[in-house]
């Protein structure tokens, strides 16, 4: 009897022992999960005092320490996770958003993406960039990007003097705009508008002779604003095109007109982009103009058309390296 009270005690300490080495197992490998967790970013940015959603976002934006790591050593700010849903973010461009950020921080957060993808944070030819002739008619030329003095398209045509002013044979326009051209002004001729091309392509001497002339006469700034200095303009690519009406060549005036009108609201059918808008001068660096069409195929112009940006926004989000 004695015997078997003996080994009923032995096994209740065993049974007991078992159970406080379960619990005590248990209780480590719960500290042990929580201790990993806390090493976890998840668990260090919502004490650093994002919350679940704004955690969320960040985890599914950055996977590297070097992005984590700064948002911890900098005080919370959750216009930070706004910006990278902002809808032309580039993740590449993040420290430069948050130092332009810093630099303006009543300036909304759609300008601030926008005014560091395209470089308007330096001033017009402050910062220059070789121009990507390999992408033809997606190239972006402006105050920029610049092309070289030798850069001439190899597939220019004669524009017919059905449709151009000037000396028979002056006006050039890269073949691929040229067709396009024509298709939309028998697109335009049905609808009753005669359209006319002013300027088209002009060379890198060509527009050194243009841009001097408005500098000469009436200073750089001014020159600035309604031309292109030498390298920087589109008319150098071949396919770029000042298109009028047979009966109005009035810069002032053009703009009013019913073609200018036409122009604005079809021309991206065909390809082609109004490329200097009223509402866009502070982006383009240029002038209003009604008349400058830039060919940039079917697909881009409809994005630029039906979204309202400019080709400087299009090119930073879809085609910059």
């Amino acid at each position: 009897m004695a015997t078997r009270r003996k080994l009923k005690k032995q096994v209740y300490f065993v049974l007991g022992g078992l159970i406080i080495l379960i619990v005590g197992i248990c209780f480590a490998v719960k500290f042990y999960k929580n201790y990993q967790y806390q090493q976890t970013y998840e668990y260090k940015l919502q004490e650093h005092g994002y919350n679940d959603t704004e955690v969320a976002r960040i985890l599914k934006e950055f996977n590297d320490e070097e992005h984590l790591n700064y948002l911890l050593d900098n005080t919370k700010d959750s216009k930070i996770v706004t910006l990278l849903d902002e809808e032309y973010y580039l993740s590449k461009n993040f420290y430069e958003y948050i130092s332009y950020l810093n630099e303006n921080p009543d300036m909304d957060l759609d300008e601030i993406v926008r005014n560091i993808n395209i470089h308007l944070d330096s001033d017009f030819y402050e910062e220059t960039f070789n121009a990507n002739t390999s992408l033809d008619t997606s190239m972006l030329v402006n105050k920029y990007y610049l092309l070289d003095s030798s850069y001439a398209p190899d597939d220019l045509v004669t524009i017919s003097q059905t449709y151009s002013w000037g000396e028979a044979g002056s006006q050039k326009v890269r073949e691929v705009a040229y067709s396009a051209f024509l298709d939309m002004w028998n697109a335009a001729n049905e609808e009753g508008y005669y359209l006319m091309v002013s300027s088209s392509y002009r060379s890198y001497a060509e527009q050194e002779e243009v841009y001097n002339n408005y500098k000469n006469s009436s200073g750089e700034r001014y020159a600035d604003s309604i031309a292109a200095r030498p390298g920087s303009s589109e008319h150098q690519t071949g396919l770029t095109l000042d298109i009028f009406s047979r009966t109005n060549t009035n810069r002032e005036t053009f703009k009013d007109s019913a073609e200018a009108k036409w122009l604005a609201e079809n021309s991206y059918k065909f390809g082609f982009i109004l490329r200097y808008p009223e509402d866009k001068v502070d982006i383009t660096g240029y002038t209003y103009e009604a008349w400058h069409f830039r060919y940039v195929g079917e697909e881009i112009a409809t994005y630029i058309y039906e979204h309202d940006i400019t080709f400087e926004e299009y090119y930073a989000y879809f085609l910059e390296d």
